[in-house]
């Protein structure tokens, strides 16, 4: 009996791994086919509150491959609390998308019938921003990523800002802005009492050094909406022995993660500092 249960451990313990493991490839890969095999694997894994939110949230992906087949996932979990962003692809430019949406969301109100709803989880950063909630403190925003370093593409930047996004969403205290919000939707958001800051983030370099490969990011923290400079954060990292794409994207989440480490205090140490940073109107910001 005892080995019996050591074995159910140890499989438990494994199928928590490869459910982590799909969820950052979701989340993070720079390549969308990845992506999509894990949201269509993720489709198979324990229905979990993780899971789902990964989910959705990849509804929201710039790739149509990648929002369908996390539509058809998110169909198999039959998860009721889903349904709000799924119902938000209805008009998705994709036919593709729009099919497996529309799949996906008779499925899930059908399960609405059948069983108990969870708590409704935050909207995708399409679709709005997250609710409140009563620890918030900074309502933050995160721009697309920039860099004059050549070689490095649009997929590597987008997938930069998914490791911004990921990291800061999971601060205590910070709820994040929906992507292209109108200054107009932000200070309604920010009359709350929360301070408002702008994630300008900036790939400085990329080099072949002799212990491996090294990349430095910078991370300019702005009040938001109006986009005045608050503090800089940088960070760096090394692969050691590393080389080509896989290294050059496993170091700039490395340099991104050390520069985020100091963001919760650089945020409150503004917010303390004077009047709130969504509504300051001083000069010396800047604008791109």
């Amino acid at each position: 009996m005892a080995g019996v249960a050591v074995l159910a451990i140890a499989a438990s313990v494994a199928a928590d791994a490869r459910t982590d493991y799909l969820v950052r490839a979701l989340r993070t890969s720079p390549m969308f086919r990845v992506r999509a095999q894990a949201a269509i694997s993720l489709g198979s894994v324990q229905n979990e509150p993780q899971v789902t939110r990964a989910l959705t949230d990849a509804l929201g992906d710039e790739h149509p491959a990648v929002r369908a087949a996390a539509c058809a996932a998110i169909e198999r979990q039959r998860d009721p609390s889903a349904l709000p962003a799924v119902r938000q692809l209805a008009s998705d430019r994709e036919a593709a998308v729009r099919t497996a949406c529309a799949t996906a969301a008779t499925s899930l109100e059908r399960a609405a019938r059948t069983q108990p709803q969870r708590e409704r989880l935050p909207a995708t950063s399409e679709t709005g921003p997250e609710p409140p909630r009563g620890d918030d403190r900074f309502y933050v925003a995160v721009g697309q990523p920039a860099t004059k370093v050549r070689g490095i593409d649009e997929g590597t930047l987008a997938s930069a800002r998914q490791i911004i996004r990921a990291t800061t969403g999971q601060m205590s205290g910070v709820r994040l802005a929906p992507d292209r919000e109108t200054p107009a939707a932000a200070q309604a958001v920010l009359r709350d009492g929360l301070a408002g800051y702008y994630l300008d983030t900036s790939i400085t370099s990329v080099e072949q050094t002799p212990q491996g490969l090294r990349v430095a990011v910078s991370v300019v923290v702005q009040s938001y909406p109006d986009r005045n400079i608050r503090s800089m954060l940088s960070g760096a990292a090394t692969v050691p022995g590393g080389s080509g794409p896989a290294a050059e994207r496993q170091a700039i989440e490395g340099a991104l993660r050390g520069a985020l480490r100091n963001l919760p205090q650089a945020m409150a140490a503004s917010a303390g500092a004077g009047p709130s940073p969504g509504g300051a109107s001083g000069g010396g910001g800047r604008r791109r």
